[in-house]
């Protein structure tokens, strides 16, 4: 079997280079080794301070915290440096990737206003069309990016039909990636926030874990799109916008996960369930616990049996319910999840999914898992 590190080094080993192109490099390698020299220097002139932490991290502070995005993000979903290279512990860099950082410059930088990143410069043009990285948001698990798509010829937008809210049914070809994770499921939305300009809003949201589970803030996202395409009420393929946009930003944020306190038991379809960790966050909940239950191999393989689905209910069908301040519930049963049988006849389950809108989690009141009701604010 080929490992990640095998792959990896023949990617590196079949990587060419012009005379030109090593030039570069090469002056980029000394300017980033002046730079840390330079650091080097002055910390070492710098008096030693310790720093220590405490064993519990501290409360974040309960304020507004998306006042300044609801106009974008929360809207949209509501609707329907230097020139180093940084690598994350035991996460390749895909080679592509450095050469890009290399040659094309560094991710534009984000920085924070109101806990929301603000990707300063993350902008791409083509045949009269500028897209941009405007705002970053999330949590542990979640990611939201909202672009705006600036048409340099206002005509292009004249004639088109938008449903209610000024949503339109977004079918384009827009990818993020971020490096070293793997993105779950999400949704895309596109809508006109301002009739009266020239200007279209996408909002993509999207569930992703990283192979060390160390989360995705400070990672470089890199976006693509080909394309800008709907699809009208009279059942046509619409092409907004074509061409080559291509641009990366910091993912920059501060996460806005609350873990609720754990640990209680509950039972599901005559079975012991213990709830071994719940958070949510702004943009949505996840929830692990082991239930006293497996599921049998009731079919055959590329088989589903309605016994099948039932023993599968059994384990993964705990309902989880978040309710919310203005007394509206989002149900999180049918989440995204997976689970692990144990050695010990028990099953591990954990659920993860994001809410149809974006809320502040401090209208976030509670977390309901089977009968058991976690307050947030118990955290």
């Amino acid at each position: 079997m080929t490992s990640p590190l095998d792959s990896y080094t023949a990617s590196m080993d079949s990587l060419h280079f012009s005379d030109e192109a090593k030039v570069r490099m090469a002056e980029s390698l000394r300017a980033a080794a002046a730079a840390k020299n330079a650091e080097k220097n002055a910390q070492s002139a710098a008096p030693v301070e310790v720093l220590t932490v405490s064993a519990r991290r501290p409360a974040r502070p309960r304020a507004s915290r998306w006042a300044r995005v609801a106009a974008g993000l929360a809207l949209a979903l509501a609707l329907g440096g230097g020139a180093t290279v940084a690598v994350a512990a035991g996460v390749l860099p895909n080679p592509a990737d450095v050469l890009s950082d290399v040659f094309g410059g560094a991710p534009a930088q984000t920085e924070l206003l109101n806990e929301v990143g603000r990707p300063i410069g993350a902008s791409a043009t083509s045949n009269g069309v500028t897209v941009t990285a405007e705002a970053v948001a999330g949590d542990r698990f979640n990611y939201a990016v909202a672009y705006s798509i600036e048409f340099e010829d206002s005509a292009a937008l004249e004639g088109i039909e938008f449903h209610e809210g000024g949503t339109l049914t977004y079918v384009g070809d827009a990818f993020l990636r971020v490096d070293g994770a793997m993105s779950g499921g999400g949704l895309v939305r596109l809508y006109d926030a301002d009739p009266g300009d020239n200007t279209l809003q996408l909002v993509q949201v999207m569930g992703v874990q990283t192979w060390n589970d160390a989360g995705i803030v400070g990672r470089t996202a890199r976006f693509s799109m080909s394309k800008l395409e709907i699809f009208t009420d009279e059942g046509e393929f619409k092409t907004l916008a074509a061409g080559d946009w291509n641009l990366k930003f910091e993912m920059n944020y501060v996460d806005t996960t609350v873990d609720l306190p754990a640990s209680q038991t509950t039972t599901w379809q005559g079975s012991d369930v213990t709830i071994d960790a719940v958070a949510v966050s702004s943009l949505g909940v996840t929830v692990d616990y082991t239930i006293d239950r497996q599921t049998r191999d009731l079919a055959l393989p590329g088989e589903v049996s309605e016994e099948a689905l039932a023993e599968q209910a059994a384990v993964t069908g705990l309902p989880v319910i978040v309710t919310f301040a203005d007394g509206t519930t989002f149900d999180a049963t049918d989440a995204n999840g997976s689970s692990t049988k144990r050695s010990d006849g028990t099953t591990t389950v954990s659920k993860a999914t994001i809410y149809d809108h974006i809320v502040d989690t401090d209208d976030i009141v509670s977390v309901t898992v089977g009968d058991v009701e976690i307050p947030v604010n118990a955290a």
